[in-house]
């Protein structure tokens, strides 16, 4: 990664130092919780650049739930850590290793639980597929999955990757990287660039910022993350290729009708792909973006599909 624009240059200095710096209460690699002595492990699967921290967002339905009668263990590997860079997590020596510390992790948790309860996000999904071969049965017949935030098995072009790849990107191991805007105001253009969200549940308003769930790095006043939508479809289809599906246990999916990630596609669309990798499923539709269709009341009606 030689001979950066500028622009390219500074950019990467910021993104690296928020991984060191900016949010990092929100991004540590703790990857445990809860009581080990419970009856009931579930099982945490983040999406693409996504890390263990980000299963406490799903606390308050959790605890809603399964009370504090519960252990929770999130996938956790250093290659993937939150402070590594985006660009060097996604080879596929480092997906193959994902796939052995699910299974690992899975059949760990069959060997000590009566009932385990997956929750994969978003992407995570197919990281979950393609370890499904390995896990043993007694595993597969005690467990449930939640697949909160529906993602299509594949990424569509973004419309801006030209202008933006001319101002900050590069090219690492044969894609294309760069840096995209986030800010409420980009909304039409893609509603995954929000960087706020009013909730309101009861009467009683919050207000999520997208630095709650998942790492930004601001430049020129603005947030920031660095995407490859070539390496993503790289990894993805290594995976898809080796995967195991459809999936037979008992599954409830949250799925987002004003996804950005599916560019307007329709209901009709995000439906075939859940029938084509499930089989035992209740879904959820909700008119909501990918990111903010994870609120507490949504992920506590999905929980309650569990009897």
């Amino acid at each position: 990664m030689e001979n950066f624009q500028l622009f390219t240059k500074k950019f990467i200095e910021c993104y690296k130092t928020s991984l060191k710096q900016d949010y990092r209460y929100y991004y540590d690699d703790l990857a445990e919780y809860g009581d080990k002595d419970s009856d009931t492990a579930l099982y945490f699967i983040e999406g693409i650049n996504g890390v263990p921290g980000q299963i406490r967002f799903a606390l308050p339905s959790l605890v809603k739930k399964y009370g504090a009668d519960i252990y929770i263990k999130c996938l956790y590997l250093p290659e993937f850590s939150s402070q590594a860079l985006i660009w060097e997590k996604y080879t596929l020596e480092n997906l193959d290793k994902k796939r052995a510390q699910i299974i690992d992790d899975l059949n760990s948790l069959g060997e000590c639980y009566k009932k385990i309860k997956i929750l994969v996000s978003s992407n995570g999904l197919y990281d979950f597929m393609y370890a499904q071969e390995g896990l043993d049965q007694k595993v597969i017949d005690k467990s449930v999955l939640y697949w909160v935030s529906v993602a299509p098995d594949r990424f569509l072009p973004f419309r801006l990757e030209k202008f933006f790849f001319r101002l900050n990107g590069f090219m690492h191991m044969g894609h294309s990287w760069f840096a995209v805007p986030n800010s409420n105001l980009l909304k039409m253009i893609n509603p995954e660039t929000t960087v706020w969200h009013d909730w309101n549940q009861y009467g009683v308003p919050k207000k999520w910022t997208k630095t709650d769930l998942e790492l930004r790095f601001k430049y020129f006043g603005i947030l920031w993350d660095y995407v490859s939508i070539e390496r993503f479809n790289y990894v993805l289809e290594y995976m898809q290729t080796k995967a195991s599906f459809p999936i037979e246990m008992p599954s409830y999916i949250l799925a987002a009708t004003a996804d950005g990630y599916w560019q307007g596609r329709p209901i009709s669309e995000i439906k075939k792909l859940i029938d084509h990798y499930f089989v035992n499923k209740q879904v959820i539709y909700r008119e909501a973006s990918h990111l903010w269709v994870l609120s507490p009341d949504n992920l506590t009606e999905l929980m309650q599909f569990d009897k």
